[in-house]
């Protein structure tokens, strides 16, 4: 069993190592073999499965689906787990704030790379990816660093008002992610707490991998360019 959560860009694991020994033996080139690791190698190697299945585009972005993966195993000899495994239900999400929480730079820093270390996402996610993205701009656009933050004037913003005295379906905390994005990509191990930095950070990473497919696609991430949501 692979599962897909395993199969990210930047990860590095035994699901990984699968995958690159499944692509090479559809005749695939891996010039570093099956190391484990997904870098650019692997990236382009699954671009081509892609295109092998006839995809364009987008669709042949190098980036593991559900479907185009489920094909390789299929060859391969192994099956896929698409669920991603630390996913909630929405009703499970708390809305109780933070106390104490510094609005700076270096605290919302920490709190990145805990959320990095959680999720498996590359140090680089913070620090700045090849093209400048990084998580830190993503949470000052979104929050101005602010843990509590919540929006209450988006087309999110509707739903009854929870304990914080927010709609339910409001954007918050750091990364400014609404409850049904924090519940169907909330980490396993964190906070069940919407606010905590650390869980709602989190979520927003593995939210990234299954939509972008890495933070170098995502202008809200960008400094040199503009703001864009997410």
């Amino acid at each position: 069993m692979v599962a897909l959560s395993n199969v990210r860009f930047g990860k590095r694991n035994d699901d990984v190592k699968i995958v690159q020994t499944a692509l090479t033996e559809v005749d695939i080139d891996i010039p570093a073999g099956a190391t484990g690791f997904f870098g650019g190698q692997t990236r382009s190697a699954y671009a081509e499965w892609q295109r092998m299945l006839g995809l364009t585009g987008s669709d042949a972005d190098g980036f593991p689906g559900c479907s185009s993966l489920a094909k390789l195993g299929a060859r391969a000899g192994f099956t896929v787990d698409c669920r991603h495994p630390g996913a909630i239900s929405k009703s499970s999400v708390r809305f109780s704030k933070n106390s104490g929480v510094a609005a700076d730079r270096a605290t919302a820093r920490a709190f990145a790379e805990q959320a990095c270390e959680r999720t498996g996402a590359p140090r680089t996610w913070v620090t700045g990816v090849g093209n400048g993205a990084n998580l830190l701009t993503l949470m000052f656009r979104e929050s101005s660093f602010q843990s509590n933050a919540v929006n209450q004037n988006d087309v999110n913003a509707t739903g009854p008002v929870q304990s914080d005295g927010a709609r339910l379906n409001c954007s918050r905390g750091y990364a400014q992610v609404i409850p049904d994005t924090f519940a169907e990509n909330h980490q396993a191990g964190t906070s069940d707490r919407i606010y905590d930095p650390v869980a709602n950070v989190a979520a927003a990473i593995n939210y990234i991998w299954r939509r972008y497919g890495d933070i170098s696609r995502v202008q809200q991430a960008n400094p040199n360019l503009d703001p864009a949501p997410y």
